[in-house]
């Protein structure tokens, strides 16, 4: 019998290949041997989420989050989510979570986080605030030298009509 680590592999080789479905039964198969490895359920999660089961990823990610609060990729993976679907509450509390709990030696997770925080400001027409978070996002993208984050905030200001 495969070990949860052994199905955990296999899963990881799937995913690498893009073939969320069955990565995803890999996940499904580690967890039942070990339902509190953290990493299952977020590669589970990114599956589902690759394959637009939402609300399955968001599962992952709450338990997930429940095993590692301050797990920053899988919070702003649900955040984003959140923001997706329209549950800017939601989202609104991930992202501040990020930007309570990150370190400034990473501004990635802070610059994601006050965009997407910008991005709900925006939404609900908290202009000033929105610009803060989105020149703060901009700031932050530039000193950790993300190019492809400059971008997608571009991007979101031009959308957005700045």
């Amino acid at each position: 019998m495969n070990s949860d680590t052994d199905v955990f592999r296999q899963g990881l080789l799937l995913f690498a290949a893009r073939n969320f479905r069955e990565a995803a039964g890999c996940f499904t198969d580690a967890l039942r041997k070990n339902p509190e490895n953290v990493n299952y359920y977020y590669y589970r999660g990114v599956c589902f989420q690759e394959t637009g089961a939402a609300n399955e990823a968001i599962s992952d990610y709450t338990n997930a989050l429940v095993r590692q609060p301050t797990a920053f990729p899988i919070r702003y993976n649900r955040a984003d989510l959140f923001l997706q679907s329209g549950d800017l509450q939601k989202a609104r509390e991930d992202f501040e979570e990020i930007l309570n709990s990150a370190e400034p030696e990473e501004p990635h997770w802070s610059a994601l986080a006050y965009l997407g925080r910008g991005l709900i400001r925006l939404e609900e027409g908290e202009i000033e605030g929105a610009i803060m978070d989105l020149t703060t996002a901009e700031d932050l993208a530039k000193k950790d030298g993300d190019k492809l984050l400059l971008a997608r905030i571009g991007d979101e200001l031009e959308r957005s009509g700045f």
